[in-house]
């Protein structure tokens, strides 16, 4: 192997790291011109034993090694078996005579060979094995490295996801406690046992959220002053809004005690029209909702019942008689009537939103208005502690598992 003096080409490649590489061969003139040929591309370290070779590798950080394949004290392949563990990712090529080729095939695998070169050698090939294997060798460090880099990423961003997964349950937490602070308002707002014992001889009232809040709610009074003596019960739906329904009932709740105990207004019509504007007028126009409601205005002095709704009915049993009071569409809202009938000893009242005929069961199948006044018919003789629970086990019955398909709000009662 002749010394190659360098090319105008070769001296004008600039590299912006210079490598190291270890050349084992037992014969030295062979070490004298690998030297003189890579010295100028490569840190160049050069021994005639493996023994010192591995010396050599403990003291510097080596990037690539060449061996010759024969050599006295042990062979390249056995060299490059018994450096593996200690230097894994080292680029190893070894020099063979023709007559080994199979021998190194063989201790390919074994030994983590990357390649191997025949005798003789010359310099572009050399050249051109020696710059791939150091191409290899910075990619496997480039990608080891990256590797590093995305596990420290990794790591940053699992906090940050930690962190902001934690911020965002708190903040859920917030939201949540805020919303279930809204669903216990409604309840506390509901008229209680109590009350409702002392203004009417028997009652029940079934209240049923899908959520932890309802779009609905169940309103009563009664003002007994000088000759004035009324029972008024309302029923209150706001539609399509969510938590901002839950929230207007509050507010409705308010405008209704004005109305009636203050503004002293004695017409459900008149009271279904204020309401419509006080609401109207509370809060921007985005939190506006659809309402339908009813309004039942009892004179206890005169024996008479006033019934106005919009979008919702009005239900009466005597004995076997059932009476249905309808209410009106929206639109008829400004020229919102009053029907006046006579109160009859024993009768039975209902009032309700339309969300028990319009549960679901788990056919789709929705439990339909007429089957609810069926239902009120089949146990309106019954007493409305016996009617609650029936009724309740019923829309059990008829949802399964599937869970409420809309909130419920229904009040029976006798006076």
């Amino acid at each position: 192997m002749e010394e190659i003096q360098d090319s105008p080409e070769i001296s004008r490649v600039k590299k912006s790291k210079k490598y190291s590489l270890l050349y084992v061969d037992d014969e030295t003139t062979n070490l004298r011109v690998f030297k003189s040929n890579f010295r100028k591309f490569f840190n160049v370290h050069t021994c005639d034993n493996p023994l010192e070779a591995i010396d050599i590798l403990k003291e510097n950080d080596i990037q690539v090694i060449v061996t010759d394949q024969r050599m006295p004290e042990m062979t390249g392949t056995e060299l490059l078996e018994k450096i593996l563990p200690d230097y894994p990712d080292m680029i190893k090529i070894i020099l063979t005579g023709f007559t080994d080729i199979e021998a190194i095939k063989d201790g390919i695998n074994r030994c983590g060979i990357y390649k191997y070169i025949t005798k003789p050698w010359n310099f572009d090939e050399m050249k051109g094995v020696l710059d791939r294997a150091m191409e290899t060798y910075q990619q496997s460090q480039d990608s080891e490295e990256h590797m590093k880099e995305l596990e420290v990423t990794n790591v940053e961003l699992e906090q940050r996801v930690r962190e902001r997964t934690e911020e965002l349950k708190n903040i859920n937490k917030r939201l949540i406690d805020s919303i279930r602070y809204a669903g216990l308002l409604q309840q506390s707002m509901l008229p209680n046992e109590r009350y409702l014992s002392r203004i009417l001889a028997d009652h029940f009232v079934m209240y049923r959220s899908k959520y932890l809040f309802s779009e609905e709610f169940i309103w009563t009074t009664s003002l007994n002053f000088r000759s004035e003596d009324y029972t008024v019960v309302a029923v209150i739906e706001f539609d399509g809004k969510g938590i901002v329904g839950s929230l207007k009932t509050l507010i409705a709740d308010s405008i209704l005690n004005d109305l009636i105990q203050d503004r002293k207004i004695f017409h459900s019509g008149d009271i279904i029209k204020e309401l419509t504007q006080e609401l109207d007028a509370a809060g921007s126009k985005e939190l506006q909702c659809d309402l339908k409601v009813s309004v039942a205005l009892f004179d206890n002095n005169a024996q008479t019942l006033q019934f106005s709704g919009i979008n919702q009915d009005m239900i009466i049993f005597n004995g076997n008689e059932m009476v249905v009071l309808e209410g009106e569409t929206e639109e008829n809202i400004d020229d919102l009537m009053a029907d006046r009938i006579a109160i009859e000893p024993n009768a039975t009242y209902y009032m309700f939103s339309n969300g028990y005929y319009n549960q679901e069961n788990q056919d789709g199948v929705k439990f339909s208005q007429e089957k609810f006044e069926e239902m009120l018919k089949s146990v309106q003789d019954k007493p409305l502690a016996e009617q609650y629970k029936f009724l309740n086990q019923t829309v059990d019955d008829w949802i399964g598992e599937s869970g409420l398909t809309d909130d419920i709000s229904i009040i029976g009662f006798r006076l």
